[in-house]
């Protein structure tokens, strides 16, 4: 007998939380549901916890990967595995809120909706679940919801700030299946592709307005918060399947904004994180590129700039190195950072992981401390040094590195160092995409410069 849902939690090193996950999908006011776990080769006591559940609950059921896989193509023997008529993703240390179930099941028989957007709250680093705030979906239109069908590349106002994830979305099975919508095998940031495949099939949505899942956004060890080499190969292959992608679908201008914004995210994180890599990971990754995608070339890609065209010239170590040399010339030039003594950094994402590592690895400074005003990264460790609250903080003679690229936040970052009497021109916004910037638009106009 099939069921109306089927939860997919792909499961990797994740005893932490997991029981809560589990415990909030079984405690549902809802019975007509599954719950696929995939366990993808875990080494700490996952086994354990939800062996211990399955003993009481015939609901769950769990394949077994032979070694790490990796989330995409564990999801992916979830949805082939699956006998819901609607999928729903849950990652294994988020929680589904209560009663969720029972309101998406009557809005799918009202709509009949093939796709269902879905809202998120986020949670506290802490083991009783404490929700934080209810989350608007980033970049999308406020106030959008509706019972009515919808083309979904209207509802997002912001390309940019729009961040596609899975768990956003309730899924018809057969339609997933019959329009071979599957994750590929990427490691981090593989919900873009997934999701900007399902915008591409052009398949009305309804966005309803409720929230389903809370998100465990706060550890700064999480899978998305990893930087380096990883991470460049993640990039690689999005942009080689977006590239993919567009050579297959005729998009429509609002489509081919989308793409090329996510094209962009992608070519800037590859060499945000290139700065951090080894000359060993240089190596590896010129290899890895030449031997699995040497259609792909990523240098200086003109996808920053939106054009078309963005098979550039060969990426090479070579380049790479230079590139690297030229932006740390620039960030040496403009901060004098080997000449001061201490400096402070402000914000604890994965982008001032970057910044520390990169200040850490190539500059003779000693970063004195890290804040956040995030509470839930307090007293956890970036780069091996704890984040700390700016409130009590009063002394005004050290350099704040602002690790923020976005404008306004860094007002407001520098608006509440002022009030602690911090000196304007020790508050600095430390943006390192801007030198690619500079650096093309150097390159456009002698291109005899690398």
């Amino acid at each position: 007998m099939n069921n109306f849902f089927s939860i997919i939690i792909p499961v990797y090193n994740s005893q932490k939380y997991f029981s809560n996950c589990l415990k909030s999908v079984l405690r549902q006011n809802y019975n007509d549901y599954e719950i696929i776990i995939i366990d993808d080769a875990s080494k700490d006591k996952s086994r354990k916890i939800y062996k211990s559940y399955s003993k009481n609950s015939s609901k769950i059921k769990v394949i077994k990967n032979k070694r790490n896989l990796g989330v995409s193509v564990s999801r992916n023997k979830g949805i082939k595995k699956s006998n819901g008529k609607y999928i729903i993703f849950l990652d294994s240390d988020d929680v589904l809120l209560a009663g969720c179930l029972k309101k998406i099941h009557q809005h799918i028989e009202s709509s009949n909706s093939n796709i269902i957007v879905l809202k998120h709250n986020e949670l506290k680093n802490d083991y009783n679940d404490s929700i934080t705030r209810d989350s608007e979906i980033k970049g999308f239109f406020k106030n959008s919801y509706s019972q009515k069908k919808i083309q979904p590349i209207n509802l997002i106002k912001n390309f940019k700030l729009f961040n596609p994830l899975c768990y956003n979305f309730a899924l018809n099975r057969d339609f997933i299946l019959k329009n071979k919508i599957f994750f590929e095998d990427i490691r981090m940031h593989e919900d873009h592709l997934f999701v900007s495949r399902l915008l591409y099939c052009r398949e009305k949505v309804t966005n309803p307005g409720i929230t389903t899942h809370a998100r465990r956004s706060t550890s700064l060890e999480s899978l998305g918060r990893t930087i380096g080499f990883e991470v460049c190969v993640s990039c690689v292959k999005n942009i080689f399947f977006y590239k993919k992608d567009y050579k297959k679908n005729r998009l429509k201008r609002a489509e081919k904004k989308f793409f090329f914004e996510n094209l962009k995210f992608f070519t800037k994180k590859f060499f945000l994180n290139l700065l951090i890599c080894s000359n060993k990971d240089l190596l590896n990754l010129s290899i890895f590129i030449k031997k699995n995608y040497p259609s792909i070339q990523i240098y200086l890609s003109k996808v920053i700039k939106l054009k078309k065209n963005f098979d550039i010239e060969n990426s090479n170590l070579k380049k790479w190195d230079i590139i690297k040399k030229y932006i740390l010339k620039k960030i040496d030039k403009e901060f004098s950072l080997s000449k001061e003594q201490k400096v402070n950094i402000f914000c604890s994402s994965a982008y001032s992981k970057i910044c520390i590592r990169l200040l850490n690895d190539n500059f003779s400074l000693k970063i004195n401390k890290v804040f956040d005003n995030n509470n839930d990264f307090q007293n956890q460790n970036i780069e091996k040094i704890k984040i700390k609250s700016i409130k009590k903080y009063n002394n005004n003679k050290v350099v704040f590195l602002v690790c923020n690229p976005n404008n306004y936040d860094f007002k407001n970052i520098k608006k509440q160092l002022r009030k602690l009497k911090i000196l304007n021109n020790k508050i600095v916004k430390f943006d390192i995409l801007k030198y690619y910037q500079n650096l093309i638009l150097k390159k456009n106009e002698n291109n005899s410069l690398l």
